[in-house]
């Protein structure tokens, strides 16, 4: 699964720059790998554990990012040089580099519309500003920031993603 255009004129720099790569694989979880546009490269491989919980999160990070235009939150940085392996937590410390507004409104509504659909239904934008609002993750505002069509293109546009995910055949990217 490869994406190398844009959406909506979001990332436009980004895709430009950067093809972003997801896999399966018979006898491992799936990776991710990004190449860069000057060839520089970084990979991913997900835990066994929670491979398909990692990638739809990736996922709805390039439907969030590329949807609100950002440039500066997870792809973003990632295109700057970041390396895949950097963000997170190591041994139960937060990675606190990540702190562009951009890049922590982004993971915060990435982790509240993923944990919303968990259920496998789409989450309303009143449901989204509410867990917004009582978010114990760090953001920049007091209201999200996305509107209510801009949530709707979001998880349509990360169904269509994560739909596709599930199509892919072992050994298959």
């Amino acid at each position: 699964m490869r994406f190398a255009g844009h959406l909506n004129g979001g990332l436009e720099d980004i895709q430009n720059a950067m093809l972003i790569k997801f896999a399966k694989h018979a006898n491992r979880p799936p990776t991710m790998n990004c190449v860069r546009g000057d060839g520089t490269a970084t990979w991913f491989t997900a835990s066994a554990a929670n491979g398909d919980y990692f990638i739809s999160h990736d996922l709805l990070h390039y439907a969030v990012e590329a949807i609100l235009g950002y440039t500066t939150a997870f792809y973003g940085l990632v295109a700057a040089g970041r390396d895949l392996n950097d963000f997170g937590s190591t041994e139960g410390v937060k990675d606190e580099r990540a702190s562009s507004p951009e890049a922590l409104d982004a993971e915060c509504l990435v982790d509240l519309v993923q944990a919303l659909s968990a259920d496998g239904s789409t989450p309303s934008y009143q449901a989204v500003v509410a867990a917004w609002v009582d978010a114990v993750e760090p953001h920049s505002s007091s209201m999200p920031p996305v509107t209510e069509a801009q949530l709707t293109e979001i998880c349509t546009v990360w169904g269509k993603l994560v739909r596709r995910w599930q199509t892919i055949e072992v050994n298959g990217a």
